[in-house]
């Protein structure tokens, strides 16, 4: 099936998930740092759900995907995990179902499908062959990423923006090289980011959901391990890496977000740091200590961050590519 069928049918179910989820107006919570605490619905992740199922279904009708291993590991993670963190959206999952989901998933479905696991590359870093190997990187990126997105995502726009940036790398080398599966698996990412950001830019009407923050953060883990770009991947993404480990070392361990100590609080809709003892160390605190502000100057806040993060990772690929080494 050609590519542009399989983006028009994906991008369409993507768009339709979100008009029916606005006019649903299903699983609504308080946007609490708006005036009246407006009530926005929390299902952004069928958004995501609906591109990449479609995307898969029609992959595997129009080719055998039985014996590509990352293919299906990339395609079906996110509807895994999305699914979970729909049902976290209306109920309450343990949070180490939800981490054990996203490190065991992959690799049941990499050793179930068997053969060899070829090679992973990381630009700088090196190749990756050994079994040993692929499957501790498979669990510490998926692990990683579909729980740190999660936990950035706390104002308007910054996790679907950020994820608009995380794709132009591979996006251009994708084209650049005449890589049709890079992208498709770029796109995959992208098109539902950009459907996403429309709707959760600030003042939001639709929040990503659980379902839509481990969804993406699964993209996000096959794109780094299977797109021969992760090293690049993984500096524009930092901030998350940076974020996570500000959460857990604070909060010593892995815990759900209703479990930690605020890292801050709101006066008259400003933003100020939690300093009491015990308080969770985050960005979002990071960004307002030395001065609070509203919503939108911790977005603009996030915004900067991740525009520093992604304008440098774009020149060390250019750097990369002129020497030939992506």
């Amino acid at each position: 099936m050609e590519l542009p069928i399989i983006i028009t049918a994906s991008t369409l179910a993507s768009i339709l998930a979100a008009y029916i989820v606005l006019k649903c107006r299903c699983a609504l919570v308080p946007d609490v740092h708006k005036p009246n605490k407006p009530l926005i619905p929390k299902l952004g992740g069928l958004v995501v759900l609906a591109y990449v199922a479609v995307s898969f279904t029609l992959l595997s009708i129009s080719r055998d995907l039985t014996n590509s291993m990352y293919y299906v590991v990339f395609y079906t993670t996110p509807i895994v995990l999305g699914v979970i963190g729909i049902v976290d959206d209306f109920t309450h999952v343990h949070e180490f179902l939800r981490v054990g989901a996203s490190v065991l998933y992959p690799l049941i479905i990499l050793l179930a499908m068997g053969g060899k696991l070829g090679y992973l590359n990381f630009p700088i870093i090196g190749h990756f062959s050994n079994p040993v190997v692929i499957i501790v990187l498979t669990i510490a990126v998926y692990g990683v990423f579909s729980n740190a997105i999660n936990m950035m995502d706390v104002v308007n726009g910054v996790v679907p923006y950020s994820m608009i940036l995380t794709s132009i790398i591979p996006l251009a080398y994708s084209i650049m090289t005449n890589n049709i599966t890079l992208l498709q698996m770029t796109l995959t990412l992208l098109i539902p980011s950009i459907i996403l950001f429309a709707f959760n830019k600030y003042p939001a009407r639709l929040f990503n959901g659980n379902g839509g923050t481990y969804s993406i953060g699964a993209l996000v883990a096959g794109l780094m391990l299977y797109s021969g770009l992760g090293t690049l991947i993984l500096l524009v993404t930092v901030p998350y890496v940076i974020n996570g480990l500000l959460i857990v070392v604070s909060s010593r361990g892995i815990k759900s977000r209703e479990k930690l100590k605020p890292s801050t609080y709101m006066n008259d809709f400003i933003i100020y740091p939690n300093l009491d003892k015990g308080s969770t160390l985050t960005l979002m605190k990071m960004i307002v200590t030395d001065e609070p502000g509203d919503e939108r100057k911790v977005i603009r806040g996030f915004y900067m961050v991740f525009n520093v993060a992604t304008a440098l990772t774009i020149l060390l690929f250019i750097v990369l590519y002129i020497m030939g080494w992506v």
